[in-house]
Parts: C-alpha cells; sequence; structure tokens
C-alpha cells in the first residue's frame, strides 16, 4: 500500500512521552511492507530537530514542517498572533492550534497533487483539521478522548485566574471538535477498550467505525535481573499528563508508607519529564524524585518492580508496555491494563484498585524474587506477541483494507 502518515510529532525512538515512541514503532514496522510517506513537524521540543534529521539521513520519505519558535521579532509576534486569532475563532482547542501547524498543509497539497495514495493515516485529534485528498480512505487514530466535565471550581490565587478561565473554556471545545473530527474519517482507532466506548457514547452514530487497535514499539533489550537494585519501586511518567502527577502523588503519600510497613527497604523513585513544585516536594525518606532524565534504561535496571497506579485518564499505557518488554514486574491499576485486555484476557500484569491492595501487591513482589522473575519472563514474551512493530503493524494492515473496502464500497 501507499500510505501518507500524518502525524502531530516526530517519530523518534527515545521521545518525551509516548506518542513520538509509538509513532516511530508505526512508521518502523509499516515502513518495512510498504511505501510510507511521513507528513509531520519539527517543533522546539527536546531532540524533534535532531530526530528530523535522523528520518531524512535514514532514507525515509519525511516531509517535516517547521514550528519552531522563530527569533524575537516581528516574526515571532506575527505566530503569536496566528495562534490566538485562531483559538479565538472558538473551533479549536488549543492543542490543535499548537500541532496543526499551516506548513503541514502547504506540504500535503504538495504531495497529493503529484502523488495518489491508497490511504491517509491521521494519528491524534490535532491532526483531523488538516485538509485531505478526495476519494482517498482514511483511517484516525485517537490518542486519548477528552471526556466532559464540570467545570472545576478551584481557580487558585487572583494571578491564576486567567490561566484557569482559558483552560476551562478550552475544556468546553473538546465534546463537539471531538464529534466532528471522528465523523470524517472512515474509520476510527482507539488503543484501549474505555476510549472506543467513550467515542460510542460520545458519537453513538459512529459506533460502526470504531476499532480498538493496542499500539507497539521497537522493543528494547531486556534487563538483566541481576543488576536490580533490591526493594527498588519505580513510577516513570511526563508529569505534564494530570494522570501522572495524580499517581505519584497517592504512590508517595499513601501506598509507598503501607508498603514500606511490609518491606521496610522499599524505595520509591519517580523519573518523568517537567515535574511540577507538588512532584519534587515528594523526595524524602523513601522517596527519590529524578527530573528529565536523559534515559529510564538505568532506572528500568535497578528496578525490582515497576508501579503504575493510575486512577484517571484514558488511553494506552505506554510505561506499563516500557516495562513488560524491559523483562519487568508491573503492578498497575485497572487502568492500566486497557489495551492489553483487548489481546489476551489476562494479560502478565498484577492488577490492584484500592492503595492498601496495591502496596500489599508490591510487597510481596520485593519479597519473592522468584515470582518476580516469572511475570518479567510472561512480561516480555507478551510483548514480543503483540507489541513489536511487526505486530502491530500487521493488525494496522487490516484496518486499513477494510477502509479501503469500505470506500470503494461507497464510491460503487
Amino acid at each position: 500500500m501507499k500510505i501518507l502518515l500524518l502525524t502531530p510529532m516526530v517519530p523518534q525512538a527515545g521521545g518525551e512521552g509516548a506518542i513520538p515512541i509509538l509513532l516511530h514503532a508505526q512508521l518502523v514496522g509499516l515502513a518495512a511492507r510498504h511505501e510510507v510517506t511521513l507528513v509531520t513537524a519539527a517543533g522546539d521540543e527536546r531532540g524533534e530537530v535532531a530526530a528530523a534529521q535522523a528520518l531524512a539521513d535514514s532514507g525515509v520519505d519525511a516531509h517535516v514542517a517547521d514550528r519552531r519558535q522563530p527569533p524575537p521579532g516581528g516574526e515571532r509576534w506575527r505566530r503569536r498572533w496566528r495562534l490566538a486569532s485562531s483559538w479565538a475563532r472558538g473551533r479549536w482547542p488549543w492543542r490543535t492550534v499548537w500541532f496543526a501547524d499551516p506548513g503541514m498543509q502547504t506540504l500535503i497539497d504538495r504531495l497529493t497533487s503529484k502523488r495518489r495514495f491508497d490511504v491517509v493515516a491521521v494519528e491524534d485529534s490535532s491532526m483531523s483539521v488538516l485538509r485531505l485528498p478526495a476519494g482517498v480512505a482514511t483511517v484516525f487514530t485517537e490518542h486519548e478522548v477528552r471526556r466532559p466535565r464540570g467545570i472545576e471550581w478551584r481557580p487558585g490565587p487572583p494571578p491564576a485566574w486567567p490561566g484557569w478561565a482559558f483552560r476551562e473554556l478550552d475544556w468546553r471545545r473538546w465534546e463537539r471538535f471531538q464529534r466532528n473530527a471522528w465523523g470524517s474519517f472512515d474509520l476510527i482507532q482507539a488503543f484501549g477498550e474505555r476510549d472506543a466506548a467513550a467515542i460510542a457514547q460520545l458519537a453513538p452514530e459512529l459506533s460502526d467505525r470504531i476499532r480498538v487497535n493496542p499500539f507497539g514499539l521497537v522493543l528494547p533489550p531486556p534487563t538483566d535481573p541481576t543488576r536490580e537494585v533490591p526493594g527498588t519501586a519505580l513510577f516513570v511518567g511526563n508529569f505534564r499528563h494530570a494522570p501522572n502527577r495524580d499517581a505519584a502523588i497517592w504512590l508517595a503519600n499513601e501506598i509507598m508508607p503501607a508498603v514500606r510497613a511490609r518491606f521496610p527497604a522499599a524505595t520509591l523513585r519517580l523519573v518523568g519529564t517537567a515535574p511540577p513544585r507538588e512532584v519534587l516536594d515528594l523526595a524524602g525518606p523513601g522517596v527519590e524524585v529524578f527530573a528529565d532524565a536523559p534515559s529510564i534504561a538505568p532506572h528500568l535496571e535497578d528496578a525490582s518492580v515497576v508501579l503504575a497506579p493510575l486512577r484517571t485518564g484514558g488511553g494506552m499505557r505506554m510505561k506499563v508496555l516500557e516495562a513488560m518488554a524491559a523483562a519487568k514486574p508491573v503492578v498497575t491499576s485497572p487502568r492500566g491494563t486497557e489495551g492489553f485486555t483487548a489481546l489476551e484476557p489476562d494479560p502478565p500484569l498484577i492488577v490492584a484498585e484500592r492503595g492498601e491492595e496495591i502496596a500489599a501487591a508490591t510487597a510481596r513482589l520485593l519479597e519473592d524474587s522468584d515470582t518476580r522473575r516469572e511475570l518479567s519472563r510472561r512480561g516480555r514474551e507478551f510483548a514480543e506477541r503483540h507489541h513489536t512493530p511487526n505486530a502491530w503493524a500487521t493488525r494496522l494492515e487490516r484496518i486499513y483494507e477494510e477502509a479501503r473496502d469500505l470506500r470503494r464500497a461507497g464510491a460503487g
């Protein structure tokens, strides 16, 4: 197939957060079997420009718009005015205004005027506003559904009120924006069952277009169990994401004290991007905070157990998958299993919901090296079966072919 792939960020194996990592695996898997043309944008996020250059050097057919902030001066002010006026029109959430760079549309128009594609694969809702070629099958991947909620009446001190008002107004846009985005595609993918159900609830007329398809990653080498630091429990996350902040605070304040009551030598490591003051302040006896670590690999190597006690948020859990792929045992909440149960009903995870249950399961694993090794082995095998780039590409192929069949049937 000739596939046009549209992504909000540059695919990169070591990117910040889950999206660049999963996009890298998607590109690797598809490019090994199909003719893939990538359109994306490189911004000021760490490593994006270098990743774009690496794609070009590797021979990938990549077309990259420049989303970086211009230097001080007139061009920077014009960019600010464009972003602000786009948001003020009231149609798009800020995330879409930020990522849907006009340069991407220019690249798409140029490419589609000269080439024909079999399918357009659109990753993330921010890419849904781009104009696509007529008559071509389209598949949209929803990375995380924003569910309607009430106003959060906690504006903070007066200096924080403008930011609070902006966030609340912005959130009100998501419900209509998402429905419009989903309705414009032949098929809609979600990484997990919860997000698929949320799409069906918010847009029931689209229920027959929704498919659950968990993502993949380029598997890291399995860690060496002899290099564990005894008693080390690890939590990894991008702390710009509210569910990760909530999990870190819950771990440090409630769960780990209960773990240490059973296993006094236990230590919690919180490793992630952009930890705010409320996370940094968790550091203390038995809790270590590592901000913006250049790599999580050494922390995974040291960990005896990886924890993912998530209480909110949708999508699928990259850090859970990375831990299983690295042959580490994982204790998680039911939300942490989302996406994995679509592939096997009983994925190799220890699942508990209440804080005391998570603490007890963690302490038992820290005490029992044989159980840790067995769970680690099964986790690695699970990742090899279902989450390699090749395994994911096989699932993507089926959905892309289905979208092409639907488009042909509609044309006929």
